[in-house]
């Protein structure tokens, strides 16, 4: 098995930030997130240059380190190694995860996952967590596969011994069921980054959470 970081993950909402939905702007999306209590935060941009995502990318990186929150940018780690950012996160269809540990081997690394073959690649490979995605129909992402369920969260939960992520569709109706069915962090855009309050809904994710975590 590939060596993995040293980071050690312990999160509840994992925060990804999306400029296509939010009310506001990235950089006060984030200090919203992170006063509702996120520890990690996703920078995933799609709509801007490589200079741009760059400079608000060292933004975010001195925000979250003063809050003492890891920060992982989206599929790209040339922009993660020029800012110090934490990690990465990949997609089956970015960098190869053997690549990206080779020339970032301290940083976290997570990667998305829909089968249990992805999940031991992913293990194999040297991930620090694994995302199961999609949970749940969503439209955030225009090229998700086929909805894993609550029944896909538990087979990869069984499959592994790294976090798993829950992503795709999921809100305050379904969290609860999400986190009793083996997922130790959750993301969740709309539900969150497309509110009037970040910080109350933010806040609102981690308490049923950790009070889900806690009934497990």
């Amino acid at each position: 098995m590939s060596s993995k970081s040293d980071n050690e993950i312990n999160w509840n909402f994992y925060f990804i930030t999306d400029s296509n939905l939010t009310k506001q702007d990235c950089m006060k999306d984030v200090h919203d997130a992170i006063m509702g209590g996120a520890r990690v935060i996703q920078y995933r941009e799609k709509n801007r240059s490589k200079t741009e995502m760059m400079a608000e990318a060292r933004i975010l990186i001195n925000m979250c380190k003063k809050a003492g929150v890891h920060l992982l940018i989206n599929n790209s780690v040339e922009i993660a190694l020029d800012v110090d950012a934490d990690g990465v996160h990949l997609g089956q269809s970015d960098m190869p995860l053997e690549e990206a540990r080779r020339i970032f081997p301290n940083g976290i690394i997570g990667i998305s996952c829909s089968t249990l073959a992805d999940v031991s690649e992913a293990e194999e490979k040297g991930a620090d967590y694994i995302a199961v995605s999609p949970v749940f129909f969503t439209k955030t992402k225009a090229d998700i596969g086929q909805p894993l369920g609550l029944a896909g969260i538990t087979e990869f939960r069984k499959a592994t011994d790294l976090p798993v992520i829950a992503i795709g569709g999921i809100n305050l109706d379904n969290l609860e069921s999400v986190v009793k069915a083996g997922a130790d962090s959750v993301c969740a855009i709309s539900a969150t980054v497309a509110t009037d309050d970040i910080e109350a809904s933010v806040k609102k994710f981690e308490d049923i959470i950790e009070k889900a975590k806690g009934e497990k």
